[in-house]
């Protein structure tokens, strides 16, 4: 997204719900805004040594005050990465009606446990390789354009999600498009004296039409034809420890790639966290992902995780050698 566009888009928001940002009474905000930013120092203790910015984001979306019915939101990131380009990811409308809404606009189909958990809260730097690789779009751009049936019931233990979109991610616009992708999500929540756990599975069909999927097929070719993906997963949280383990497969036309990652946290208290990772991939197209992941990590939350400095390490053994990431990172919210 141009920056150009980028500013027009706050300029209009600001213009239009000025008492959504002013706070000058006490009546419900219209509109929210938020933005935080990753500073990160990477290497592999050999010959790379590197700072970026992995995320600036800032997004906003409707408050209390906006409507009993309607609400939306706009989010921008920008990235070392993307060139000091602003890119557009979430740009949608939702409207909510007992315990059921619909979400209408380009955001990211509900699959995966890790995949929504944002990227703030996480513990470690990155989603697992099978999460980023095997969620609906996740070589495609992460979102699709299309509209999602959201419903939570039992005080918000059970949620159920229905998506019907695209199906060719965000990375480009198909006048004609032959595909059509649908998404089921299903998950409940069990609480537990000072603990909880969750459930879930989510369900995937692609009818798929000229489809690039690098990391799941070769470099070379470009898929169509049916493309069937599940997850299941489970999360246990308490004020010592968490524990999440998720487990994906995508299945296009016989071929079978999957993964599954396990972290767990300890809190020794409200500023000190430690966690360790396990993530594996496996692909018939790229064995050099089939090698799984050690990670483990540390994380000081100065102001919980508005502002947080974080240490992490991870090995893969190549075969022949050990290879290492290394990346320390500073977060930093502003409200």
């Amino acid at each position: 997204m141009c920056r150009k566009c980028l500013y027009i888009v706050i300029f209009f928001i600001l213009e239009v719900f000025p008492s959504g940002f002013a706070g000058e009474d006490n009546s419900p905000e219209k509109v929210n805004w938020h933005a935080y930013t990753q500073l990160r120092f990477a290497t592999d203790l050999k010959e790379n040594y590197n700072f970026s910015v992995r995320r600036l984001k800032f997004w906003v979306h409707s408050g209390p005050g906006f409507s009993k019915h309607w609400s939306f939101k706009a989010q921008v990131v920008f990235m070392s990465v993307s060139k000091e380009k602003f890119f557009l990811q979430d740009i949608y409308g939702q409207y909510r009606w007992g315990n059921s809404s619909i979400r209408f606009g380009q955001f990211v189909p509900r699959y995966s446990l890790q995949r929504f958990q944002p990227d703030y809260l996480l513990p470690n730097m990155e989603r697992a390789r099978a999460v980023n690789l095997l969620i609906p779009d996740g070589t495609m751009g992460v979102r699709d354009i299309g509209m999602q049936y959201n419903y939570s019931s039992f005080k918000k233990k059970l949620q159920f999600y229905f998506g019907i979109f695209n199906g060719y991610g965000i990375k480009d616009y198909r006048y004609n498009n032959a595909g059509i992708l649908i998404t089921q999500n299903l998950s409940y929540l069990i609480p537990l004296r000072n603990a909880s756990l969750k459930f879930s599975f989510s369900l995937m069909y692609r009818k798929a039409e000229n489809l690039y999927l690098p990391f799941l097929f070769s470099d070379t070719l470009n898929f169509t034809g049916n493309d069937f993906r599940f997850n299941i997963n489970g999360m246990f949280i308490s004020k010592i420890v968490d524990v999440q383990a998720e487990y994906l497969q995508a299945n296009q036309e016989g071929a079978v790639a999957k993964g599954y990652y396990v972290v767990s946290t300890f809190k020794f208290n409200e500023k000190n966290h430690a966690y360790f990772m396990y993530d594996h991939y496996t692909n018939a197209y790229e064995p050099e992902l089939n090698k799984p992941w050690y990670i483990t990590g540390y994380n000081y939350l100065f102001k919980n995780t508005d502002i947080m400095l974080s240490l992490e390490t991870g090995f893969k053994n190549t075969g022949s050698d050990w290879h290492n990431r290394t990346i320390l990172q500073f977060q930093i919210f502003f409200h």
